[in-house]
Parts: structure tokens; sequence; C-alpha cells
């Protein structure tokens, strides 16, 4: 479908999902060009905003404050509680996944913890969650980056309960909060510690565990859980990844422009390591090529690997409608 796009008088730029929200606007001259057509699938989801003239001398300070405004024209606002209030395009074939909003209650138990990490000098907050009927008994667990985002916006909790009463296996969730994940996720030698050597071993002592164990994460997150695959595959059998920041690497710590890719290229050198992995992401998203690269390569080296993509951007939206399926396929993994 074909959507013209009016500019406002006072936008100098306009953020999408094809270009992050934050890192990337592109300058306007709504002096000059007046408006501007885009040309999407009719089962499209897709999300942008304005920044304002007032902005233009630094557009990336308005856009790191939430300074992006929605389209005066459009009365249809995206569901993004990163970004509330700016403008979305539905197209009419759009159908959500029927684990995006899950119809059962989370009625297991929830354990919050705080951990004192040497590798991170500070306090972290982690939470836990075990599912009804199985609150202390011996499961596998997956680590979750961007704990509280999954836990709230995308309701993990309730798509395994409803996996579980559909007959896959439960497992201990574990919720993990970043502080600063820009900087944590890239890379970044002392969370990788903190993950590794704190973390998984507190989470032994607190909870019922056995070895079986998952990573998962979106974005920045979908990047540190395949660090820790690649890295550990002894301790880690099954990587998530949602629109995985699969460009840069330790050497280039640019997840936009960047011409490397350490996940590409270490899975590509390696020889086919003992993980599982479910990749998804948005074919309206600057990040689609790179992780489409990424489970090409996966294939080719005959890995247990499921790979989907959607008529989407990089948000919340494409995330929770591939949710459903990435558990169930890192549940069906399990030993059992």
């Amino acid at each position: 479908m074909d959507v013209s796009i009016k500019i406002p008088k006072w936008a100098s730029y306009v953020v999408s999902d094809l270009t992050d929200m934050e890192r990337r606007p592109q300058k306007l001259s709504p002096k000059t060009i007046r408006s501007f057509k885009l040309k999407l699938p009719d089962d499209c989801y897709f999300e942008y905003a304005f920044v304002r003239g007032d902005s233009e001398t630094n557009p990336k300070a308005a856009t790191d404050a939430k300074g992006l405004e929605p389209d005066p024209e459009n009365k249809q606002k995206a569901d993004n509680p990163w970004y509330p209030g700016i403008s979305a395009v539905i197209g009419p074939d759009y159908r959500a996944d029927p684990l995006a909003n899950p119809q059962l209650e989370a009625k297991g138990k929830v354990r919050r913890f705080r951990l004192e990490s040497k590798h991170l000098a500070e306090t972290r907050r982690i939470m836990s969650y075990s599912p009804a009927g199985f609150e202390d008994k011996l499961l596998p667990t997956f680590y979750i980056q961007d704990g509280v985002a999954y836990y709230r916006i995308a309701k993990l909790p309730e798509v395994l309960e409803t996996l579980i009463a559909e007959g896959y296996p439960p497992v201990h969730l574990i919720f993990i909060e970043p502080n600063d994940r820009a900087k944590e996720y890239r890379y970044n030698d002392s969370y990788q510690a903190f993950i590794i050597e704190e973390l998984l071993p507190f989470i032994q002592t607190e909870l019922a565990t056995t070895s079986q164990r998952g990573a998962m994460g979106a974005s920045l997150g979908g990047l540190m859980s395949a660090i820790l695959g690649i890295k550990h595959p002894d301790l880690f059998q099954t990587v998530i990844s949602q629109s995985g920041a699969f460009m840069g690497s330790p050497d280039e710590l640019d997840f936009y422009t960047g011409q490397s890719s350490w996940v590409l290229e270490t899975l590509g050198e390696k020889e086919r390591l003992p993980l599982r992995w479910y990749i998804d992401t948005g074919k309206l998203e600057w990040l689609y090529d790179i992780n489409k690269q990424v489970a090409e390569v996966l294939n080719a080296k005959d890995y247990d690997v499921q790979y989907a993509e959607r008529n989407s951007g990089h948000n919340w939206v494409t995330w929770r409608n591939g949710l459903g399926e990435a558990l169930k396929f890192a549940l069906s993994g399990l030993k059992r």
C-alpha cells in the first residue's frame, strides 16, 4: 500500500523504525518538500515520529530526551511503551499473534533478589518467575536481558503459563535489568563476567535448577544473548534473539553504520556449536539484513535454527508477535 505523509511546518527531522528512533534522525525541508511517500506491505506495522525545528542544531539530544512528536495528520498512535504517543501505520491485513496479548493469568511465584556484584561494583536487582505448580521444582532456566520490559511489556510469564497449559515444559525465568544497556550489552567483559561468574551461581543457590539454560533478548539484548551463547556453549543451549543488534564488534561499537559483525564472522569461522537458535526480525528496520545473514550462516552450518521475519519494525509490537513462537521453539528443545 502507498502511504503519503505530510511534513508538519515545524518539523526538522523524521525518525522511524527504518533508522531507529534515537540514533539517525533524517533531515527534512518542509519549506521545499511538503510530503513524502512510503510503499508499505498490506500487513505492516510501522512506527514513526517528528522532531521539532527548535532541536535542529542537536537532533540527537532531542531524541535522547524523548523529544519526539506524533504526526498531527495521523490519528493512529503507536503501541510503544518506550516512546508513547508517536504515530503508527497499520496495514489492513495486519493481524497480531494470539500470544502477543496472552489471556491466561500468571499465578506463579515471583522472587526479587539483590545481588552484590564485584565485577560491576554495585548492587543489581534480579527478578525470577517460577510457573504455578512448579515454584520449587527442579527446572531449566532462561536468562532474559531487558528483564523488566519482557516481564511487563511482553508479559513473558503469561506467555509461558499459556504454553505450559498447552503441554510445553516449564522453566524458571530470570529477568535481568541493565543499568546502562548501551554500555553493558556491547561486548562488555565486566557485564559478561557478572552473568557467568556471579549471577548463574547465585541463581543455583536460590532456585532448584538443572544444567539446561537459555539466553534471550531483543536488539542489544539479543546481541548479548548471542555473545553468551557463542562464548559459553557449555552453559547455554538455546539463544533467542529478537532484532539482534548484530552489526559492530568489540573493536567497532557501531550498531547502525558499522561494517563489521562479530556475531556473523565468529559463527562463520567456528565449527558448529551445540546451540539452538531462534532469530526473528522486522523487515522494516535497519537490522533486517544482518539478522537474515546470521540466520543463513546458521542454516549453512546445519544448526537447529528457526528464523522468522515480519513486515514490521524495531519495536515491541514486532517482538511480542514473535514471542510465542520463540518460546515454543526454546521449550520444545528441552530434555524432559
